[in-house]
Parts: C-alpha cells; structure tokens; sequence
C-alpha cells in the first residue's frame, strides 16, 4: 500500500501566538508616547499601506504620496507625548496624516497676485494628473474625485475608501456626527454632478 504524503500546504495552519496576542494599535502608540520606539515599527507596517491609499487619492501621486507617509510617521514621532491612549490611535494618525497633506499643498507655490490660481492649482494639478480623457469607469471616478474641493473629497475618501464612520471623521474634522453625514451626503452630490457632466 503506497504511503500517502501530506503536502505542507494542505496541513492546517495554527496562528502564531504574537498573530493571536498582537498588541492594539492603542497599546502600541502608548509604549512609543512612553519613548519605547521600537513599537513605532508594527504601527508603520499596520498603516503604511491604508494610509499610502488614503493620501494617493488625495494627491493623486504616488510619489507624493509615499513622501507624504513618511511626513505623517515623523509627525507621530514628533508628537507622540501629544496622543492620549483613551483616543483610538487610526483616527488620531488620519488626523495626522490630514495635517500633512494640508501643509503639503500650502507649501506649494502660487504665481503672486493670482488669486483664482491659488484657490485652484492642487486641484488642477490633480486633474491634469489624472489623465486627459479617462478610458474607464475607475479612471473616470478618480478624475471626477480629483476635481473636488480638498474638503469634500477628503470626507469621501476617508468614509467611502478607508472606512471611517460618520461619528470618527465628526471626531477628526471638530464637528459632530450628523455634521460630518451632511458633508458627506453633500460630497457625495457634487461628485455625482461632476461624474456624470
């Protein structure tokens, strides 16, 4: 009788005991507000890659993008002793990382005198980013998203593409809950008008 063998990917897989005690995002932020900055390592890893998502959409640019996450985990660094443990740590970092894109844009040069470029060169440079003629559905989403307002399209990538509740950007932008659900529902509006012109 021929002996069976049992190929190693057929052989259940048991979860490694730090996958089913990982420390929360929380604890960790905790022990780096505490000067234990090794821990800042599993936070990098855990948020780079949301938050690479969430400033591309926002920029438009994958290396500006990649610059801007760098800025965001200096500014955790920078601030640590600032993070209160009571606070959830993803709300606090998008907060973080929405600061960084804001002084981003601002350091961005404006020809003087030129008022109307300056309410719209991010906007326009994202556009122009975006590609001329958008060649399919998701193409077409993110050129109509490009073209929005900073605010409103910062609700929408935070609520729509991160997964942030109502209540959590409320928290982040300094309004409450049924405000934030008003901006997004307006966002949401302006971008139809704009997707579908």
């Amino acid at each position: 009788m021929p002996k069976s063998t049992v190929l190693p990917s057929t052989l259940p897989q048991t979860p490694t005991l730090s996958a089913v005690h990982s420390p929360s995002d929380e604890t960790l932020m905790a022990q780096v507000r505490d000067n234990d900055l090794d821990q800042l390592t599993p936070l990098f890893e855990r948020y780079q890659g949301p938050l690479f998502g969430f400033l591309l959409r926002l920029t438009n640019d994958r290396d500006t993008a990649q610059d801007l996450v760098q800025n965001v985990f200096l500014r955790v660094l920078k601030y640590r002793a600032s993070y209160q443990p009571t606070q959830p740590f993803r709300a606090w970092v998008y907060q973080l990382a929405r600061h960084v894109h804001a002084d981003h844009w601002q350091r961005q040069p404006v020809p003087a005198g030129d008022l109307e470029a300056a309410e719209r060169t991010p906007t326009l440079r994202r556009a122009a980013l975006a590609g001329v003629a958008a060649s399919s559905d998701g193409e077409h989403l993110q050129e109509a998203l490009a073209l929005l307002p900073a605010a409103q399209r910062e609700i929408l990538v935070l609520h729509r593409f991160q997964g942030f509740d109502y209540a959590e950007i409320g928290e982040m932008l300094g309004c409450s809950e049924g405000t934030a659900r008003v901006k997004a529902h307006r966002a949401l509006e302006a971008l139809r008008k704009i997707y579908f012109s």
